[in-house]
């Protein structure tokens, strides 16, 4: 009876530390799920702009660089487009910098509507952004620049203060040779600077 007893006990104990062991292992699972939940909302929020909720310059950046290398490796097109915003510090002077905030964020929302699915929208500083084209020649980019520049003169600020509108001026080029992002979306910038000289709330080309 004392074997039988004693044999009992050693049983119940033994389920008490499966179950708190299970318990433990339960816990701890649950503490890896959520670090590794947390680390992926730590990385997206590191590559994406707070402010408008797009890629940010870094992000633009490591898809730019592997998307290039994409483009070489297969013989497809890749066209940038940089685009800012007319007379942006004008919003800022005249409405404010909350209403110049939220002009920004409305206009990368407009902006992001409007891409097809695989292109990518960042803003690079400022009012200034940028988006990259994957497959698409200059002439197949022409639309869509100006469906970005449409969707923003569209846009209703109303109100965000009394005659308040916005519009963008946009440059674009196609990756040639063996230029790497820097080199191609110097020459978007060149073609975004004459759209600008030229009277703005337009589209340039660089060739």
């Amino acid at each position: 009876e004392h074997q039988l007893d004693a044999l009992l006990k050693a049983r119940r104990w033994q389920w008490t530390a499966i179950v708190l062991a299970t318990l433990l292992l339960a816990l701890l699972g649950a503490l890896v799920v959520r670090q590794v939940v947390r680390m992926r909302r730590l990385n997206v929020l590191a590559l994406t702009d707070a402010l408008t909720g797009v890629a940010n310059r870094r992000s633009i950046e490591r898809f730019g660089a592997a998307a290039i290398a994409r483009a070489r490796a297969s013989g497809e097109p890749l066209t940038a487009l940089a685009f800012d915003i007319d007379h942006f510090k004008r919003v800022n002077d005249a409405s404010g910098h909350v209403a110049g905030d939220r002009v920004l964020a409305r206009v990368a929302q407009a902006c992001q509507d409007a891409l097809r699915q695989g292109d990518v929208l960042a803003r690079i500083g400022g009012e200034e952004f940028l988006v990259l084209l994957p497959r698409t020649r200059l002439d197949q980019a022409v639309p869509i620049a100006e469906r970005l520049r449409l969707a923003v003169s569209a846009l209703n600020l109303s109100d965000l203060g009394g005659t308040l509108a916005v519009t963008i001026s946009l440059g674009m080029a196609e990756l040639r040779g063996e230029e790497d992002l820097e080199a191609l979306v110097r020459r978007a910038d060149h073609a975004l600077y004459r759209a600008k000289d030229r009277g703005r709330d337009r589209v340039e080309v660089e060739a």
